[in-house]
């Protein structure tokens, strides 16, 4: 049985025409070659699977073809299928990964002086171009600047940042764009119909939102996600094969933070990991999710993207969630995708962030009509009234007294355990704070030597309240460092931890002894703008 190629090399485009997503180019490459003022140095640039490539081919079949029509290849000629079944001389394809020396580009300047053997043009497609070494850039230097006038150059890259500028000013550069969401779709259903298969469009615009913008990586999950449902493709075998998780259990996420549900979201997490998904994949489209909610909370109307159920949950979704609370969710996700990376694999990194999302809900989250309050222009408000002697209040969610002051910092009357349970008992994390300083020193002296000083005052269900003598290193541990030290801790006792920093009941501010930063709190007037102390 003869080998089947794969979809994204069978879908190749073979004219400008029949690119996706980046018509700034196609068109401008086409005008040019219509009017015979082609360059002789290209620089295409864009992340992987946007068409870079592709492109670089097309211009050598246009330039080369003697039958192009306003710039485009006829795509029939002698020429034409030399080149798309790869058998034609003078187009010359050199992978700058494994040939960046500068053996390898003396060798190209030695043979560019011959004239082209089957065409009008001697074409050069180097790929991955930033890969070349620093020589091997210079001997490419010269011939640039002198370049044979049958001979063409056309550089891809996925980072133009490190092409030297003097590389740069010789070529017309060309920024390829992500493909836009439909484009890939659209595509897809192409492919699908071409191939005469079913597919559900939930199960291909599921595929176009795990590719982010590459064509090429689309048509590769679809190629395998045919392959794997032998039949109708449903969003079922693409999220089983993936391990993307479908946008409704996403939903169900931001369900449980608006209603600061902190048991459903962890149960959901729980429940995802039982079922194998990858948690990273997760949390990326839970961002996306964030980016929609967004969206439709600052226009009134859900992303055209989305499917019309989605339209409907996401505009449900926005009316209970701020811009602001949006804000926090979507930096909170953001941050626990980069912990997911180094955890091995544990939940933990996206369960605190839950617990931590639900519990600021708790604090500072407005009642539905003060949500919509705060969402009017500032000229709408009625002014604010005079500011009153802060009053203490008790926190009903946690049974704590929290102290509620004009800069609303939590003082040393936070102190207090509260009604709900301990889940470890306060002796066990003063003995496990040793390992807590030993591991901190591994990573920074000045980390470790600021926990050294600190102290577990007091457990309130599974907030641990640490106390701090130094008002800058509470800031510091509370507003930074605090998902790092929750994570140390709940690895260090075995369960899910959250931290509470304050000042340490009695102890005086103290002045402190680095010259250093003794300098940097007079300059900068407040200890909480010092971000890192090292």
């Amino acid at each position: 049985m003869p080998e089947r190629a794969a979809l994204y090399r069978r879908y190749r485009p073979q004219t400008f025409s029949a690119i996706v997503g980046q018509e700034h180019v196609t068109r401008t490459l086409r005008n040019a070659i219509a009017s015979g003022q082609v360059a002789h140095a290209y620089l295409l640039s864009g992340v992987r699977g946007t068409g870079k490539t592709s492109i670089a081919r097309l211009i050598a079949k246009a330039v080369n073809c003697p039958n192009a029509k306003d710039g485009e290849p006829c795509d029939r000629c002698e020429t034409c299928v030399a080149i798309r079944d790869g058998r034609f001389l003078d187009l010359i394809e050199i992978d700058a990964a494994s040939n960046r020396g500068i053996d390898e580009m003396r060798d190209l300047r030695d043979k560019v002086r011959f004239a082209p053997s089957m065409g009008q043009y001697k074409v050069y497609v180097i790929d991955e171009a930033h890969q070349l070494t620093t020589e091997a850039f210079n001997a490419l230097l010269k011939t640039l600047e002198e370049p044979p006038p049958h001979a063409m150059f056309i550089l891809a890259t996925t980072e133009s940042q490190k092409i030297p500028a003097t590389i740069v000013s010789r070529t017309q550069r060309f920024d390829l764009r992500r493909i836009p969401h439909k484009g890939v779709v659209a595509q897809l259903g192409q492919i699908v119909e071409q191939e005469k298969l079913q597919a559900d469009p939930a199960a291909l615009d599921a595929i176009a939102r795990q590719a982010q913008g590459s064509l090429r990586d689309a048509e590769s999950m679809l190629d395998m996600v045919i392959a794997f449902a032998n039949g109708p493709i449903t969003l079922k075998e693409v999220d089983d094969l993936l391990g993307a998780s479908d946008w409704e259990e996403t939903a169900a996420l931001f369900d449980a933070l608006a209603a600061a549900d902190g048991a459903k979201g962890v149960e959901l997490i729980g429940r995802l990991v039982d079922d194998g998904r990858d948690l990273r994949l997760f949390v990326r489209r839970a961002i996306e999710h964030a980016r929609a909610l967004v969206f439709t909370r600052a226009t009134g109307h859900p992303p055209e993207t989305a499917s019309e159920q989605m339209a409907a949950k996401l505009s449900a979704q926005a009316q209970g969630l701020s811009l602001d609370q949006l804000a926090k969710i979507a930096k909170r996700l953001v941050e626990t995708e980069q912990h997911l990376r180094t955890s091995e694999g544990t939940p933990l990194p996206l369960e605190l962030a839950v617990l931590d999302l639900v519990t600021s809900s708790e604090k500072v989250a407005p009642p539905p009509d003060a949500r919509r309050e705060s969402d009017r222009p500032a000229a709408a408000r009625p002014p604010a009234p005079p500011a009153t002697r802060a009053e203490p209040r008790r926190d009903a969610t946690r049974g704590s007294v929290v102290a509620i002051a004009e800069r609303r910092v939590v003082t040393e009357a936070a102190v207090t355990v509260g009604a709900a349970s301990p889940v470890v008992k306060l002796e066990t994390v003063r003995k496990a704070w040793g390992e807590l300083v030993e591991r901190a020193k591994e990573r920074s002296v000045g980390k470790a030597a600021q926990l050294a000083k600190a102290e577990p005052l007091a457990i309130d269900g599974a907030t641990i309240v640490v106390g701090f003598g130094e008002e800058f290193a509470r800031l510091l541990w509370q507003e930074k460092r605090r998902p790092e030290l929750e994570q140390d801790l709940s690895e260090i006792l075995k369960t899910a931890i959250r931290v509470r920093c304050v000042r340490q009941p009695g102890v005086p501010e103290a002045v402190p002894d680095d010259p250093m930063l003794r300098a940097a709190i007079d300059t900068l007037g407040r200890p909480d703008r010092i971000m890192e102390i090292e």
